[in-house]
């Protein structure tokens, strides 16, 4: 069965500040709550897309079957779609997301489960179902929609456990049942299963497995893009893998280093986790044109010029490896995280491919941000502020909302550009701080 168009379930919220996480040419409304929920963001896209003209270039209800690389044409790239129609482009951006097709974990017993319908994927998760009240249910995962599900149906549920690799057995201070990693699933007839320390927990009703999704690529086929794993550096393949956990070998997670087609002719968007994505997009998509139009120039001259530094490029990804490998302990593992950044990480990235980006070319609108702030690809200091109290601003967030002063706090910010925002951002990060004072007296 297909999974669902969207993994979006009915209470999601976003789990980043709006000023941080959107685009920095067009800023949500003023007055919009600081953690919007998932129609308000969709509002927010439909008014990008207004503001910028792009309704008139995008084919709604249009599947892309498959891409293919034809040099011989004028055109390289071949692009055919579901409704039979076929396009020919110089360039292509890939960016079809990552968050639709279910990861299942690698655990013995998860089938019987399965034919027991006892267990399902949070992609399929909208709303408590009755079936889940005054039940057991264990929630595997502790991502973001983890920690969010366990929310959600505490206290909804009769008992929830939630199991996370960086837990340990206890009961948190909101009565979660926390469980370290699920080892294996018993009989479904009894609820029973195991976790890393031993621990065994029965009667279990239902599972819900938060456990991620894999990259799903599949209008690109070999020799374009192999679906497996790559061999282990220090030497880059000849190929593009998907592992389904990343797409490697990537210059600046960007541009696939490969000997099929020119690097600069194709860009992968947004496949960077643990960020503040469409700031880093908007980047990322500036980058990829400045890289291609230098490319193109270079074609146009015959001169040789190319849109990037291929071997440049290729001691960048050698280091991260090396890097990664040293912290991961576990090469295979390398490339499951090969994408996921470090808190201040995005900031440098964006930075770094916003001096690659930069060009006379850009119009004195572009190099600005709305009221007059500076550059809007370049990161500045109120970002990774709010980054990186994110945690606290958002549960100071839901208290405000929960006792109805959400209205209060948010009268006439945005009117005056992000200076409203950075300083209510503040405020809230002071208030969370006094409640969780007062808390500790207590």
């Amino acid at each position: 069965m297909d999974p669902p168009l969207t993994p979006l379930y009915d209470s999601l919220t976003t789990n980043i500040p709006h000023p941080v996480m959107a685009f920095g040419s067009h800023p949500f409304p003023p007055e919009t709550p600081l953690f919007p929920d998932a129609e308000q963001v969709l509002d927010y896209l439909k008014d990008f897309a207004s503001h910028f003209s792009l309704r008139p270039h995008i084919k709604f209800c249009v599947r892309v079957t498959s891409i293919t690389y034809a040099p011989k044409l004028n055109r390289h790239w071949l692009v055919q779609t579901s409704t039979n129609e076929s396009y020919y482009f110089d360039l292509i951006m890939v960016c079809n997301g990552h968050y639709r097709v279910p990861r299942f974990p690698s655990v013995s017993g998860l089938s019987d489960w399965q034919d027991a319908r006892k267990v399902l994927h949070s992609v399929y998760y909208r709303r408590p179902l009755p079936v889940y009240k005054n039940k057991t249910l264990l929630i595997v995962g502790h991502g973001p929609s983890g920690y969010d599900l366990s929310y959600y149906l505490n206290g909804y549920a009769s008992k929830v456990i939630f199991s996370g690799s960086s837990f340990e057995t206890c009961i948190d201070p909101n009565g979660l049942h926390l469980r370290p990693c699920l080892v294996s699933f018993g009989s479904p007839l009894t609820g029973t299963v195991t976790f890393a320390d031993g621990t065994v927990d029965d009667g279990i009703d239902y599972c819900i497995l938060a456990t991620g999704y894999s990259l799903d690529i599949p209008f690109l086929q070999p020799p374009l893009i192999r679906h497996e794993y790559p061999a282990p550096m220090p030497s880059l393949p000849k190929d593009l893998y998907n592992s389904s956990y990343s797409v490697f070998a990537l210059a600046q997670h960007l541009w696939p280093l490969q000997t099929h087609f020119p690097p600069e002719t194709m860009a992968f968007l947004g496949l960077l986790f643990r960020v503040a994505p469409f700031p880093l997009m908007e980047v990322q998509a500036r980058a990829t044109l400045r890289a291609f139009e230098t490319y193109a120039r270079g074609l146009e001259s015959n001169n040789g010029t190319r849109g990037i530094d291929e071997q440049a490029e290729a001691v960048e990804i050698a280091a991260r490896w090396e890097k990664l490998k040293a912290k991961e302990g576990d090469e295979s593992t390398v490339i499951k995280v090969w994408h996921r950044f470090e808190e201040t990480e995005q900031f440098d990235y964006r930075d770094h491919l916003s001096s690659f980006a930069e060009t006379d070319q850009l119009s004195q609108h572009e190099k600005q941000g709305p009221a007059g702030q500076n550059e809007v690809i370049r990161s500045q200091e109120w970002e990774k502020y709010g980054y990186h109290h994110k945690v606290i601003l958002r549960s100071t967030w839901v208290k405000i909302e929960k006792d109805g002063e959400a209205d209060k706090w948010l009268k006439g910010v945005g009117a005056n550009g992000i200076d409203d925002w950075i300083n209510l951002m503040h405020r809230i990060v002071a208030y969370g701080q006094e409640l969780a004072r007062r808390e500790e007296e207590e």
